[in-house]
């Protein structure tokens, strides 16, 4: 058996299904896993199945404000995290020969630490970017707001994105092996390894997807006609559902929709629905919308099958818009084979998956949204279930145990 150690910033049971599932299916492939995280708080995300051997790093130990900036700026400036996740590695596994060294990110942490451990084990590294910070909008990647004005707020994440892009970029070129999660991100970070002496020549793009063994389609009937969306609503220039509300308003003026038997179904947090209950109120149709508290992952799967029609937030591809993100959403959705509605189309590598796997329509205005809603809503009245033909095939080649094949490939190119 081989030793993998992963280093990454969140784990099972926080939401992080791309190494929590990964090294599930990697133990049954011949691999030792090892997982060295941060301790983040759970959110229900499915661990049936994952690594056992699991270091957490409680870095913030108190939820006061003044206490979690000091720590992030002491993270900011001197990588203080990075460092107390080596030392907790050296405290435990000090001992242990790994073969390979896989460290996945959002944006930067736990890089640093993942490149010193793999020096102190004289393994190969790989670094895996499930986002990159040039991504976004504008600074959706930050969680907390550091200041209350809103202008110092800002300046604080221009010079925090400028230290992550500068750090990251050093680090990158250390790697032997580099994987990410879409074409765009492939290109960029290609892009950067030309210019730097790096190991790694090319990047390999693994997509997020599902894990068969909880989504798959169950083909059940329901009394409700339901739109499903699971999960949040960052800020409208990143994910824009304007498009649904003017069709759903559309629908109503029409005569189309009933409240009896129309609902769209919202499981998200506190901030999104703020917004989303916004939306209902401008466009007039709150009785179409029902919003309910977030859900454990495990929760997921029945709630996509229980729905007639999923919905994929995004917005388009385009110079201050979001960049190549392919949500694990969209996979999520593929699996149960419902009809997928993407608003508003990315125009982009989302719509073209969209298009290839015939599973939905990636929406450009709302009359095509009315148009869509309305051929599948007619096919549930006559049949009281939707489900939609798609090549299995195909879509089993997004699943997670796929993508573990192919990491499983990689990481044997790698070891000693």
């Amino acid at each position: 058996m081989k030793n993998l150690l992963i280093v990454c910033d969140a784990f099972p049971p926080a939401f992080a299904p791309r190494m929590g599932v990964l090294s599930k299916y990697l133990q049954g492939m011949g691999w030792n896993v090892y997982v060295l995280t941060e301790d983040l708080d759970d959110v229900g995300c499915a661990a049936d199945g994952c690594a056992e051997n699991v270091l957490r790093l409680k870095y913030y130990k108190h939820s006061a404000k003044l206490v979690w900036l000091g720590g992030f700026l002491l993270d900011l400036g001197f990588n203080s995290k990075s460092r107390d996740l080596v030392t907790l590695f050296l405290k435990h596994w000090h001992d242990v020969k790994f073969d390979v060294v896989l460290c996945s990110t959002f944006l930067l942490f736990p890089m640093q630490a993942a490149y010193k451990i793999s020096k102190i084990c004289k393994a190969p590294l790989v670094y895996d970017f499930r986002d990159l910070i040039e991504q976004f909008v504008a600074h959706e990647f930050a969680i907390h707001k550091i200041f209350r004005l809103q202008k110092l707020n800002s300046l604080a994440h221009k010079v925090r994105r400028y230290s992550v892009i500068v750090q990251r970029n050093r680090l990158v070129s250390k790697a032997d092996a580099v994987t990410t999660v879409s074409p765009w991100h492939k290109a960029l970070l290609e892009k950067v390894l030309a210019g730097r002496d790096s190991k790694c020549k090319a990047v390999s793009v693994i997509y997020n997807g599902y894990d068969p063994q909880l989504f798959f389609p169950k083909h059940l009937k329901s009394d409700k006609f339901i739109i499903e969306y699971t999960g949040r609503v960052l800020d409208l220039s990143l994910q824009n559902p304007v498009l649904l509300f003017e069709a759903l308003q559309k629908l109503k003026s029409q005569g189309v929709i009933s409240e009896s038997d129309f609902s769209v179904r919202w499981h998200t947090d506190v901030s999104s629905a703020e917004k989303l209950r916004k939306l209902a109120t401008d466009y007039c149709v709150t009785e179409y919308v029902n919003i309910e508290n977030y859900v454990p992952q495990n929760r997921v799967p029945d709630l996509l099958n229980e729905s007639s029609m999923i919905l994929v937030l995004t917005n388009k591809m385009e110079y201050g818009g979001p960049h190549g993100i392919l949500t694990t959403k969209f996979f999520e959705a593929l699996s149960v084979r419902k009809p997928i509605l993407c608003v508003r189309s990315d125009e982009s590598y989302l719509a073209q998956l969209i298009s290839e796997t015939k599973s939905g329509i990636s929406a450009t205005d709302s009359d095509a949204v009315v148009a869509y809603i309305k051929k599948y809503y007619s096919l549930w009245k006559s049949e009281g279930v939707v489900n939609i033909e798609s090549d299995s095939n195909f879509v089993e080649s997004f699943s997670r145990k796929k993508q573990a094949e192919q990491f499983d490939s990689l990481l044997k190119t790698l070891e000693h």
